[in-house]
């Protein structure tokens, strides 16, 4: 095989991996700080999520790694999924003199591409390969973290922390040989910081985003290769997130013909929520999809398998809430 194949794969891989992992707080400094790490393993993503009214899907990812060939690689990616149309997913690689944090304007920037905080909003500019998504976020970030967000293996590190859980955002899009749309719908970001060589960090995730609120609502699951439970928790509009216990994962059918039930119970052992997908939108497999070469690289990272679904979130004497549901596993 190629030698630059292989790189190419790698990067792709390594790349799904960092950003298969669910938002981790710089030690202190603006909300958009990088705290850059040494470390072979470092990783560091911020993730911006719009859901709008129309059923498009669309994040932006602007992440920094040493993971893989060459350090400080900085990356700007997005995906963007619209009902009835192909999903178009341009991301751009770059060395660590392209990328840059200013703390005046808590703004980072990587390549063209750029997230600037303000004491009003959130601004995300991602302009790749001809075509461009900008979000606008009409909340201020509020960070925040709730009991079992630092996951700990040996001297190294995981940490997870919401930036902003929901707020009305505006979406322009320009995807290539489209017309340029403007939407409106509901957003949410997270940031992580890890050291934790992926495959490590998790044995299997779930999220629940409702996004289009009020009411807003965010769930989040994580279960350890031990068999530990933490994060798990739920947050809702206001006030400081709900701790619970643990979930069961349940799936029906396979690959693209699945879907995911998600039971969570609460400190004491009873049932809290339950998470249910509705429609699939997206399966991502990067190491099954390289073939012969995942082989080469699942040892490092492992082999994340993510579903993006649409779901609902149902409790005992509540109403229903839509939003977006996401399972990621080790291996499948």
């Amino acid at each position: 095989m190629r030698r630059d194949t292989l790189a190419r794969g790698l990067r792709a891989l390594l790349l799904g991996a960092l950003l298969s992992l669910p938002g981790v707080a710089a030690a202190g400094g603006g909300v958009l700080k990088l705290s850059y790490d040494s470390n072979d393993r470092y990783g560091e993503s911020f993730t911006f999520v719009a859901d709008t009214d129309d059923g498009t899907y669309v994040t932006v990812n602007l992440s920094v790694t040493n993971i893989g060939p060459g350090s400080r690689t900085g990356i700007c990616r997005a995906t963007v999924l619209r009902p009835g149309k192909r999903a178009w997913a341009p991301q751009k690689r770059m060395g660590a003199n392209d990328w840059s944090y200013n703390p005046a304007q808590d703004q980072l920037t990587m390549g063209a591409c750029f997230a600037r905080a303000t004491d009003t909003g959130l601004t995300v500019d991602a302009p790749l390969d001809n075509g461009r998504v900008q979000l606008e976020y009409a909340r201020k970030p509020a960070p925040w973290s709730p009991e079992g967000s630092v996951v700990e293996s040996g001297k190294d590190r995981y940490r997870h922390e919401v930036v902003l859980a929901g707020s009305p955002v505006t979406v322009k899009l320009r995807v290539p040989a489209e017309e340029g749309v403007t939407l409106k719908g509901g957003g949410y970001v997270d940031h992580s910081r890890s050291t934790v060589a992926p495959a490590k960090v998790a044995k299997r995730w779930v999220r629940f985003r409702a996004l289009k609120g009020p009411p807003y609502a965010v769930v989040l699951g994580r279960e350890g290769q031990s068999g530990d439970y933490a994060p798990v928790y739920l947050w809702e509009d206001k006030g400081d997130a709900r701790l619970l216990e643990s979930f069961a994962l349940t799936q029906t059918g396979t690959k693209d013909k699945s879907t995911w039930r998600a039971e969570f119970t609460d400190r004491d052992g009873k049932p809290a929520l339950t998470l249910k997908g509705t429609s699939l939108l997206q399966r991502s497999a990067p190491v099954e999809s390289l073939g012969v070469l995942g082989g080469l690289v699942r040892p490092m990272v492992g082999s994340p398998v993510t579903y993006l679904l649409r779901g609902v979130m149902e409790r005992p004497g509540k109403a229903p809430v839509d939003g977006l549901m996401e399972v990621t596993l080790e291996g499948e």
